[in-house]
């Protein structure tokens, strides 16, 4: 397992705005169903007295399936997936987590999969032991990340119904959707959203149940289509302000 860099104390990283933030769908509502900031200031002071900062190389495990949870991770910068091992070896992406997302599902005090890093990551390790103290004692965090937990599911819910098209292109238009609200920030008014796939093909494959080969026809197809342009293997141009309708439609 590839060395995990742990940083200096949380304490003096405090000082800087770079504190524990998690994003997701509030349970109170606002922000019409958008990603918004579910910690207040205060939670996540609390949170980074408990925490690590750590920078973790690509390709490096964080947890890995049926392990005895230590700790979740809440990612700073960089991309991580997780996956299970199907009976035949392969690989069964379950989910692309960004900053602002947490690692470390688990249950019966065992992580459910294995998490990877995509990219170099930045995250803040939160100990387990220390986590749930503080959840306990802590009704509104505790509800923030009840949040976090019912915005995941809903993503889960997506992604099955992903994989429910028959269509290599309308699972891509769906994928390209769902990860456009995580993309926007930083985009100008009027300007064509560019997507960064920092995955490899063969991940996107794996998320979509597809082969690569399918990834990339189909990837192909909506080029042909006018709906998106390729820049190089790991950015998508958004052309098609419709994107979300024919993802569904």
């Amino acid at each position: 397992m590839t060395k995990i860099v742990f940083m200096k104390d949380v304490k003096s990283a405090a000082k800087e705005a770079r504190r524990p933030a998690v994003l997701g769908v509030s349970l109170r509502g606002g922000a019409a169903g958008g990603r918004v900031p579910l910690l207040t200031a205060a939670e996540r002071l609390e949170l980074a007295a408990i925490a690590t900062l750590v920078r973790i190389p690509r390709g490096a495990i964080l947890q890995q399936e049926d392990e005895k949870i230590s700790a979740i991770f809440n990612v700073v910068e960089g991309v991580v997936k997780t996956y299970r091992l199907t009976e035949d070896g392969k690989h069964h992406v379950l989910a692309f987590l960004f900053p602002g997302d947490l690692v470390g599902l688990y249950e019966n005090s065992r992580y459910l999969n294995t998490a990877e890093a995509v990219t170099p990551v930045t995250a803040y390790r939160l100990p387990i032991a220390a986590l749930e103290k503080l959840l306990d004692r802590d009704p509104a965090l505790n509800i923030a990340f009840l949040s976090k937990a019912c915005h995941e599911l809903r993503q889960t819910q997506r992604h099955e119904m992903m994989l429910a098209r028959r269509e290599a292109r309308l699972r891509l238009l769906m994928f390209f959707d769902m990860l456009m609200p995580r993309m926007e920030e930083g985009v100008a008014t009027g300007e064509r959203p560019i997507l960064a796939l920092p995955m490899r093909r063969a991940d996107i494959a794996d998320y979509l149940g597809l082969s690569a080969e399918a990834v990339s026809r189909g990837l192909h197809a909506l080029v042909r289509e006018g709906v998106i342009r390729l820049h190089g293997l790991h950015e998508v141009e958004m052309l098609d302000g419709g994107l979300a309708a024919r993802a569904t439609g």
